[in-house]
């Protein structure tokens, strides 16, 4: 006979267990990588983690995205604010690593005093570029439009993969710990599924998905080349009529 009060206890757990497990996985993954930065470049200066409210994934490097603009000191030292959510983390290690090398750079300026952006910080002027370049990433020829130069993949993926290893493996704890949370119970032969979404702007690819398929291996969007990521803003499992398996 099943206790309801057991029952209630562990939907209660259920509830809280996936913000709780993301907030401490983006938290730690971010601040290790960050420390690895700062070990490279001692110029760097420190950050505080946030984790925003929302879930959706941004483009981490971006301004708007991870970093707030917002810094100050702490123990005499100027700090950056970086927001990072679950979504953006579910990207995968190699995006979130150029975007923590992208904001590492503004990280630079700020040290130094170098003024490396105008237009309210989206244009990326030449020293940022600079400064790109010194923390291993590799600016374009030409600057783009409204944002200069401001898009600098990884000049060398190799050096970082450790580091990009470390952020692809806290993705998958993110991952697991979100299908878990959203997967109701199972009974008998009936199968719940749940909605993800890929990055395609404005409107994210959607459809609905078993967790035992989920978890088989990442699902790739052929337009945005993104992995789906549940959506955790809308999770509302439908009921099919075959197996999960």
């Amino acid at each position: 006979m099943n206790n309801p009060t057991h029952t209630t206890t562990a939907a209660a757990v259920d509830e809280v267990t996936a913000p709780v497990v993301h907030g401490t996985i983006i938290l730690s993954a971010v601040e290790t990588a960050w420390n690895e930065i700062r070990r490279r470049f001692t110029d760097v200066p420190g950050i505080s983690v946030t984790v925003p409210p929302t879930a959706g994934p941004q483009d981490p490097t971006k301004c708007t995205a991870l970093r707030t603009g917002r810094h100050f000191i702490r123990n005499g030292q100027p700090t950056m604010e970086l927001q990072v959510s679950s979504g953006t983390l579910g990207l995968g290690g190699h995006p979130l690593m150029e975007g923590l090398l992208h904001h590492a750079a503004h990280g630079l300026a700020l040290t130094r005093g170098i003024n490396d952006t105008s237009s309210a910080g989206r244009w990326h002027n030449k020293h940022y570029g600079r400064l790109a370049r010194e923390v291993g990433l590799t600016p374009p020829t030409r600057a783009a439009k409204f944002v200069g130069l401001s898009h600098c993949p990884l000049a060398d993926p190799e050096d970082w993969s450790e580091v990009i290893a470390a952020l692809d493996a806290a993705a998958a704890v993110q991952l697991q710990a979100t299908v878990k949370s959203a997967a109701p119970p199972r009974t008998g032969k009936t199968t719940y599924r749940f909605p993800i979404i890929c990055a395609c702007a404005p409107l994210p690819r959607r459809q609905h998905v078993t967790p035992f398929f989920f978890r088989q291996g990442p699902l790739l969007c052929g337009l945005c080349l993104a992995k789906f990521r549940p959506a955790d803003d809308d999770v509302q499992p439908t009921q099919a009529t075959e197996d999960d398996a």
